[in-house]
């Protein structure tokens, strides 16, 4: 059962997982303030392949925790 949680809850359950989150609520700045988390796993592809079967949401991909030192991130 999914419930409406703050991002600042995501991060704590979710740990070190990449989330996929029908997210309900953004600041000024569009990060995520709350929302639903859809799926979750430690592979990111996973989110990718929950992703496919949803359309017409607001929807973003997240990935909570300390980031791995061998993996590089491009902003």
């Amino acid at each position: 059962m999914s419930k409406i949680m703050t991002f600042q809850e995501m991060q704590n359950y979710y740990d070190g997982q990449w989330l996929l989150i029908a997210y309900t609520e953004l600041d000024d700045n569009r990060q995520i303030i709350s929302g639903e988390v859809l799926a979750h796993s430690p592979i990111q592809e996973e989110i990718y392949k929950a992703l496919e079967s949803l359309q017409q949401q607001p929807l973003a991909i997240e990935y909570v925790g300390k980031v791995p030192e061998d993996l590089a991130l491009i902003l």
